[in-house]
């Protein structure tokens, strides 16, 4: 009986399509293709379109930089946009120093420096906005040289478990550590093409999404690099900056899916409490995948803090002339 009813299920969701949105899932035929090597070997793919303001986006765990398509379409008429692959994910290698989110945030520190990247409005989603917080909170000076402005989207200052959790997701996260060092493999499940998978997927989203978000997403989870992922989990596993975020003096929008059961509201909520400057936009109906499910709203508070940021730049200029 639960067979058929998921059966049923995955028919209907594959069924959905959203005409309006759906073909801006492909990236533009014009996005160009960069390549940065890292200090440790890994060579990271990047998207890029446009001309104009910076605005650097970087995707979550098992994802990769396609899924900013929307904005890659968008933004890019007026803003130079680029989207990261994370290492190991996409067309991005792995190298010598592992996967943590010490080094994804070192990582963001090098393309900003390496493409010299100024007045850069730096987006993270999930696991990529846990990079950008790693970031702003171990390279100040790089922030402070280059970057303007925080898009925080479905994402946490910490691990994303209820506390009574985190004991043993940490005490995971070291015995996935342990099996990986010794070359033992860590048990597994393959988001193949099934009605699993998809299901398993669609519990990313909020409200009624699309088939080909929803199978972009399953298809990039099983095209993630295993080690990659495996290690990359445990970093989210160590993950806590919250007695950190009052040094992030910079501008920021946290935004958040109201049906996100991956980053929920509160984790959301929380964040945005602690950073110095940053505004709260929960968006109703919405899960996990903003980039794909609500690209508009996205855009605007994109948009939205390129204007802030600029009114700031504006009034410190005046405040100097006076001084």
């Amino acid at each position: 009986m639960a067979v058929a009813a998921e059966r049923v299920a995955a028919r209907r969701m594959r069924a959905r399509l959203a005409p309006d949105t759906d073909r801006l899932l492909v990236p533009p035929d014009d996005v160009n293709h960069l390549t940065i090597t890292t200090a440790d070997g890994t060579e990271l793919h990047l998207l890029e379109r446009g001309a104009g303001r910076p605005v650097l986006l970087l995707h979550g765990i098992t994802l990769n930089a396609e899924l900013w398509s929307p904005l890659l379409h968008d933004l890019a008429s007026d803003m130079r946009v680029l989207a990261v692959d994370l290492r190991g994910h996409g067309r991005s290698t792995g190298g010598d120093d592992g996967f943590g989110m010490g080094v994804l945030g070192r990582d963001l520190a090098t393309v900003l420096t390496e493409l010299d990247l100024r007045d850069a409005i730096v987006v993270g989603h999930s696991m990529g906005g846990m990079a950008t917080l790693t970031f702003a909170v171990e390279h100040p000076e790089v922030r402070r040289e280059r970057v303007t402005g925080l898009g925080l989207v479905a994402t946490a200052a910490s691990r994303p478990f209820h506390p009574v959790l985190v004991p043993r997701m940490v005490a995971l996260g070291g015995l996935i550590v342990e099996r990986l060092d010794s070359g033992r493999s860590v048990p597994h499940y393959r988001f193949s093409g099934n009605d699993l998978s998809l299901m398993l997927c669609r519990l990313a989203f909020g409200k009624a999404p699309s088939a080909a978000a929803v199978e972009q997403v399953r298809a990039s989870i099983e095209g993630t690099d295993e080690t990659a992922l495996q290690r990359a989990l445990v970093g989210i596993f160590d993950h806590d900056l919250d007695e950190h975020l009052s040094a992030v003096d910079v501008p920021a929008f946290v935004v958040v899916g109201s049906r996100d059961l991956l980053t929920p509201v509160p984790f959301a909520r929380a964040m945005a409490e602690r950073l110095p400057d940053a505004e709260l936009t929960i968006l109703p109906q919405a899960g996990h995948q903003l980039m794909q499910e609500r690209p508009q709203e996205l855009i605007a508070l994109i948009r939205d803090l390129v204007a802030r940021t600029a009114r700031d730049a504006e009034d410190a200029g005046r405040a100097r002339a006076r001084a």
